[in-house]
């Protein structure tokens, strides 16, 4: 049918697909839905696991099983919604962020709405000492706590390569994102459900009743069957060209006398030899060029191989990142004077 889509739930800790069962059976009745075909994906969420053999994933885990599901299990679906329920918005988020730091953006180009109910974006804070005590060894709760690293980064690269993005890239794939909280929902807040998603929604209920609607008249059903209805004709994202070779001047110099300048240059920027320092420079560059650079105990070899990665995604215009995290962390300096000078005589940045 044209503008069939598939329609994938994913529920969140401690639960499992029946928690979505009040969805599935109203969409089964309603004629206007009948255009989606619904699915769930399951994950392991027990409480605690007895088996010496077997050990409960992670939201890494999960995302890449996630990943996986997606490209296998419904490889034939053209078109894909994705309705997440607390713990599952953070996993679909850090599925979202792992595939484009694999530089595989394409991959999400099927997926047309994302709708999330009573996701935990910035943790939940309830009862959090009395988790802590009975669930601290449980390595999914660990995420769900307050200001997580892994969570934070993984909703900051959503927020700039997906929500923000203009087209689609190998790090970069548009993708609206709506993220609806309980209205009197004690486990994740309102501010943690909506954080700073540009569209956002209250509708009636606690964490729970949020994904339990009675009817189709359901605010929350309603919610929900007009992103369903209006991503039934969402066009596919186009893809951003490639860039093609940069212009060559009579003053460029080949690309790796050009490093090894640079190299030289940045290893006179006062502490560029301490891997702490190093750490600071890349958290202000595009996460996908650091996740596919491959790390070395030597300054040199690594900053060689970071400025090798600025090759592959120019798109994402790495020496002006590079250029900024020196101005902000070591203004002034001459060495940081002459690294400039030499991505502007190269053309890579405006001088």
């Amino acid at each position: 049918m044209s503008g069939s889509l598939r329609l994938v739930f994913v529920h969140g800790i401690l639960s499992s697909a029946d928690t979505w069962s009040p969805f599935l059976s109203l969409i089964e009745q309603d004629a206007d839905l009948d255009f989606l075909t619904p699915s769930t994906f399951s994950y392991t969420s027990p409480p605690i696991s007895l088996n010496p053999l077997r050990r409960i994933p992670d939201i890494n885990d999960i995302a890449d099983s996630l990943r996986t599901y997606l490209a296998n299990d419904l490889a034939d679906d053209t078109g894909l919604v994705l309705v997440a329920h607390s713990q599952g918005g953070l996993v679909v988020q850090r599925m979202l962020a792992r595939t484009l730091a694999d530089g595989c953006g394409s991959e999400l180009a099927r997926i047309r709405r994302i709708v999330l109910f009573a996701c935990p974006n910035s943790g939940s804070e309830l009862a959090l000492l009395l988790r802590r005590g009975l669930l601290g060894w449980h390595s999914q709760e660990r995420d769900l706590r307050p200001l997580n690293r892994d969570i934070t980064e993984a909703h900051r690269v959503v927020l700039n390569q997906v929500i923000h993005a203009t087209s689609a890239s190998d790090g970069a794939c548009p993708i609206k994102i709506i993220a609806y909280a309980g209205e009197s929902d004690g486990v994740v807040t309102p501010t943690s459900a909506k954080s700073v998603f540009p569209e956002v929604g209250v509708l009636p209920g606690d964490h729970f009743s949020i994904i339990k609607p009675d009817s189709t008249s359901h605010r929350s059903y309603a919610a929900l069957k007009r992103h369903l209805k209006e991503a039934r004709f969402t066009k596919v994202p186009e893809r951003a060209p490639r860039p093609g070779p940069s212009p060559v001047t009579p003053a460029a110099r080949p690309a790796a006398d050009l490093y090894r300048v640079l190299v030289d240059g940045l290893l006179g920027v006062p502490r560029m030899t301490e891997p702490a320092f190093r750490e600071q420079i890349y958290e202000l560059l595009p996460p996908v060029i650091i996740h596919q650079m491959r790390r070395d105990n030597a300054a040199r070899i690594e900053l060689f191989s970071l400025l090798r990665s600025f090759e592959h995604y120019r798109h994402l215009a790495p020496w002006d990142s590079l250029a900024m995290a020196l101005e902000t962390l070591v203004p002034d300096h001459p060495a940081v004077a002459d690294v400039l000078d030499n991505l502007a005589g190269a053309g890579l940045r405006k001088a």
